[in-house]
């Protein structure tokens, strides 16, 4: 398979995502720019970093490889190091405190060098704990440092936080330091997530939905969507699993059709969706390296 083959699997592959259709449309763009910088020989054009608006358990994670993974069949920016990309949770530190989560990412990105003497690649930077603080001299500071690697790093920049004067805030501080594009990742609806259920976790396993049992489904969805701790991704894998659990602890005999009364267990008002929208939620982000307990 050649570079040219090579890079339309990876495109491919990220058209066939679930949602993420901002995503998409990004990487289409993309792909446009690099065939035309190709063909005039525009060598000197580079990309611009990110800045990545999604919510917790949006799928950033796999947004982050695979997109890494298209940059570098590609040949979109250079690559050297143990891993194509990598995610990192920037913990905030006080301006009269050591800016060592600085030290901390400065390490960690040596570490991905392996061998080599400096790492290349794509970095996605959670910065959730400086949305208030961008205008501090720590940000600043972070800022400079992503600036002064450019040749080496592609940064997305990623916060779960969908309030546009934070947003706004943000990207001032981004835009008197570095180059970068605005990315806001929407979350599928509820009727998009019943289709992600049924194809996903359903149909492969053999069974339907009835259409009574989409209804119920898209209102639990709703439901649990709507509380402070639902994860996104996550929590519908989780909800999908527990409905497949209940059908199977069920003599549901031949028929393979799931119904409404199927998914009584797990409708709105079920006992289930309380405990849902009641969990605890946990501070730390999945997918970001977090400081060390």
């Amino acid at each position: 398979m050649n570079r040219r083959e090579t890079m339309e699997k990876c495109f491919d592959s990220i058209m066939e995502l679930k949602g993420a259709d901002e995503f998409k449309a990004m990487v289409k763009r993309l792909d446009i720019f690099l065939k035309n910088k190709e063909a005039y020989s525009l060598t000197d054009v580079s990309l611009p970093n990110y800045l990545w608006v999604a919510r917790r358990g949006g799928g950033i994670s796999t947004l982050v490889k695979t997109f890494a993974e298209y940059l570098y069949a590609a040949r979109a920016i250079e690559f050297c190091g143990t891993v194509k990309s990598f995610e990192f949770k920037l913990d905030y530190i006080a301006p009269e405190t050591f800016f060592s989560e600085l030290t901390r990412l400065d390490n960690t990105i040596s570490g991905f060098a392996g061998h080599n003497r400096f790492y290349k690649g794509v970095s996605c930077i959670n910065i959730d704990e400086w949305l208030e603080h961008t205008n501090e001299d720590h940000f600043t500071k972070l800022l400079n440092y992503i600036s002064s690697n450019s040749e080496k790093l592609l940064v997305i920049f990623c916060i779960l936080n969908d309030d546009k004067n934070v947003i706004g805030a943000v990207e001032s501080a981004l835009s008197s330091h570095i180059r970068f594009e605005s990315l806001s990742l929407r979350f599928p609806d509820s009727n998009e997530l019943v289709e992600l259920v049924e194809s996903r976790h359903i149909q492969d396993k053999g069974f339907t939905l009835t259409r009574s049992a989409k209804t119920l489904l898209r209102e639990t969805i709703e439901e649990i969507a709507a509380g402070k701790n639902f994860n996104g991704f996550k929590s519908i894998s989780q909800l999908a699993n527990d409905i497949l659990y209940n059908i199977l602890t069920t003599d549901f005999g031949d028929s393979k059709h799931i119904s409404a009364d199927m998914l009584s267990c797990c409708g709105k008002d079920s006992n289930y969706v309380k405990r849902a929208r009641s969990q605890i939620g946990v501070k730390k982000v999945i997918g970001f390296l977090e400081r060390s307990m």
